[in-house]
């Protein structure tokens, strides 16, 4: 018997968010900035900490001004 498997969707989510800031590092593509914002966003609002929340705010300001700017971020 096969049991329904739940994923841990803030996993799913973060794993998500590495792969599309790998992906922007690879194109610049903009459209690819703003869904790292959404997913940054979404992130804050469903935060276990303040600080994890307060990280994902400040990055989510950081990459809504790159898709609005459309300016590829130094990333390390």
């Amino acid at each position: 018997m096969n049991a329904h498997r739940t994923h841990d969707t803030p996993d799913i989510v973060i794993a998500a968010t590495l792969w599309l800031m790998h992906r922007y590092q690879q194109t610049g593509c903009g459209k690819l900035a703003r869904m790292i914002e959404q997913h940054l966003a979404w992130m804050q609002d469903r935060a276990a900490s303040p600080r994890l929340a307060e990280a994902c705010q400040r990055l989510s300001y950081e990459w809504r001004a790159v898709a609005a700017a459309d300016i590829r971020p130094v990333l390390h």
